[in-house]
């Protein structure tokens, strides 16, 4: 994970809720595509891969993409959630998360975010609308 994705791994972290279990996966090259991060709570379990925002595209390898949908096929739950921050490079100043179901890792992968399908949340970000939509509630 790079410094840009573990600072968002920090900001979503530190908004969960408490009795959350959140496990960042590192597993270098012995589970290519797995994941950076698995979650449960409250009986609802998932697992999130995190990126950041490069122009409009979201960079998810081919190992990323057949994982999320291997898991979706077999019932699983996973997610893409990805921080699209201003840089100073592009005009004007905002800050998202976009959030898409992992059965749609192939579209992100093409679309970027353009990417229907999913949720997005503007800076300041509403935490339990996020926490909500990853678990599902």
């Amino acid at each position: 994970m790079n410094t840009l994705e573990s600072t968002f791994w920090g900001l979503l972290k530190s908004h969960l809720p408490k009795d959350c279990h959140a496990q960042r996966i590192e597993t270098g090259s012995t589970g290519l595509g797995i994941p950076d991060v698995n979650m449960c709570w409250q009986g609802h379990e998932f697992w999130v891969e995190l990126k950041i925002v490069k122009g409009k595209r979201v960079e998810l390898r081919p190992e990323q993409v057949a994982w999320l949908f291997r898991r979706n096929r077999a019932g699983g739950v996973s997610w893409i959630a990805a921080r699209d921050k201003a840089d100073g490079v592009r005009k004007g100043k905002y800050d998202r998360i976009h959030i898409w179901p992992g059965s749609l890792s192939m579209e992100v992968k093409e679309l970027g975010v353009a990417t229907p399908g999913g949720y997005v949340f503007e800076a300041p970000f509403n935490w339990d609308a996020i926490i909500n939509t990853l678990f599902g509630k």
